[in-house]
């Protein structure tokens, strides 16, 4: 009985690790509604069988009862069909057959007339590893898999040929514990087995940091571009000003004049081209943070150059109660997608952007434009970007708003997408 309740509990427990690592084209219910409709049968089945057979034979029937049908439920089920799932499904079947392997053999050693040994290990190891997996590995994993698709059929490869030979080595012909012979060959691969894969797992590691590396480097090279953006305008602004006070001396004579001659229609005429002129000096300021004024100048003249219609609204609170510079980051990225959105609209259609920023009764902002066509969310309610080379900046706000503990919410809505943050 301890036998069968073991095999059932790693069954169950070969659901929860692939789970942490996988990700469905579907809702989280309408995932575990076809999951629980699908897998309980098989599992049930296959437990009813590990009931009436031998180990050794049961290790190579599940081949055919359990993973090949799972194989095809979760294939159906993936969002990505690629060599990302066949990796992780490979990956989850491996770790799983490993640990049924060893505390089979150390059972049959150690404990031979009981499956005490085999049950409590079992009972204990699964959580544990799903514990370290869902602390340390899932969003590394989830991550690098979102950010890119290539190379993962090495991978999977090597986790189908590691299944396929524990598998063969460990019953075929018969059960290891009855080949004593090629027990060493055995335990070498069961140690080769997680020194390769923990390999694979640094390498998407580094393959992770590498790109967050290049994100701060995109989000820097942001910051520069609109510093420098906004370090011209103050530039041209401050040569207008040189020019306008080099004329006020004239201006000045000249309104003297007109006063001494009572000339008063003249000078009514002409003060509005002064003070247009002196209004021209002006640089118009949004926030007292010099990079986040930078940020709001530089996009907004931008969705104005490309005839996107603006409409904001800046009431930042004093002091700023986040990082000036995270901040302005936000902001960018929230400003750059919406004019991205904007401009993949045909020509002809209503384009516009709405930003506002509210300090009371909380310090919120908001982020709206028009679109056209689908967005997909994910299951946090973040939109997913399938393209590699962007996305970046969703991601960077959501990074965000965790640090800070920021409320987040993003809508897309009778063509109208809208972001929405509150401290």
């Amino acid at each position: 009985m301890l036998r069968e309740i073991s095999l059932l509990w790693s069954m169950v427990h070969t659901l929860v690790l692939f789970f942490l690592l996988f990700e469905a084209r579907y809702s989280k219910k309408k995932t575990l509604i076809i999951t629980l409709a699908t897998m309980l049968p098989l599992i049930a089945l296959n437990t009813v069988l590990a009931f009436y057979m031998d180990a050794d034979k049961m290790g190579t029937a599940m081949l055919l009862t359990l993973s090949l049908p799972s194989l095809l439920i979760f294939w159906i089920l993936a969002k990505n069909r690629d060599g990302r799932f066949f990796f992780t499904f490979c990956l989850v079947d491996t770790v799983v057959l490993e640990i049924v392997y060893i505390t089979q053999i150390l059972n049959f050693y150690i404990s031979p007339n009981s499956n005490l040994l085999m049950f409590l290990v079992r009972l204990t190891i699964f959580p544990l590893i799903e514990w370290l997996i869902a602390k340390h590995m899932r969003k590394m994993f989830l991550e690098v898999q979102r950010q890119t698709t290539r190379g993962w059929g090495s991978y999977a490869a090597i986790g189908a040929i590691f299944y396929v030979l524990m598998t063969l080595m460990m019953n075929t012909p018969t059960a290891i514990t009855e080949r004593p012979v090629y027990l060493p060959a055995m335990v070498l691969l069961l140690i080769l087995i997680p020194t390769i894969y923990g390999n694979i797992i640094s390498t998407l590691r580094r393959q992770h940091q590498m790109y967050e590396v290049q994100e701060q480097e995109n989000i820097l090279r942001l910051q520069v571009h609109n510093m420098t953006a906004r370090v011209d305008e103050l530039a041209a602004a401050d040569e207008r000003f040189r020019q306008e006070r080099h004329n006020l001396r004239h201006k000045m004579r000249i309104i003297s004049n007109l006063v001494e001659k009572e000339q008063y229609e003249e000078l009514r005429t002409l003060m509005p081209q002064y003070d247009e002129a002196l209004r021209e000096t002006q640089i118009k300021r949004y926030c007292k943070s010099v990079i986040i004024d930078a940020v709001i100048s530089t996009y907004l003249q931008n969705a104005e150059s490309k005839e996107i219609g603006v409409d904001f609204g800046f009431d930042f609170p004093d002091p700023i109660p986040v990082d000036a510079t995270e901040l302005a980051t936000v902001l960018a990225n929230a400003m750059e997608n919406a004019i991205n959105a904007c401009e993949k609209m045909a020509v002809g259609e209503e384009k516009w952007i709405e930003v506002k920023v509210l300090s009371t009764p909380s310090f919120m902002i908001k982020v709206s434009n028009s679109f056209r066509g689908e967005i997909e969310f994910d299951d946090a309610g973040i939109p997913i970007n399938h393209n590699e080379d962007h996305g970046f900046g969703t991601r960077s706000i959501v990074a965000f708003c965790d640090k800070n503990n920021a409320y987040y919410q993003f809508l897309a809505q009778d063509n109208v997408f809208t972001l929405y943050l509150n401290f």
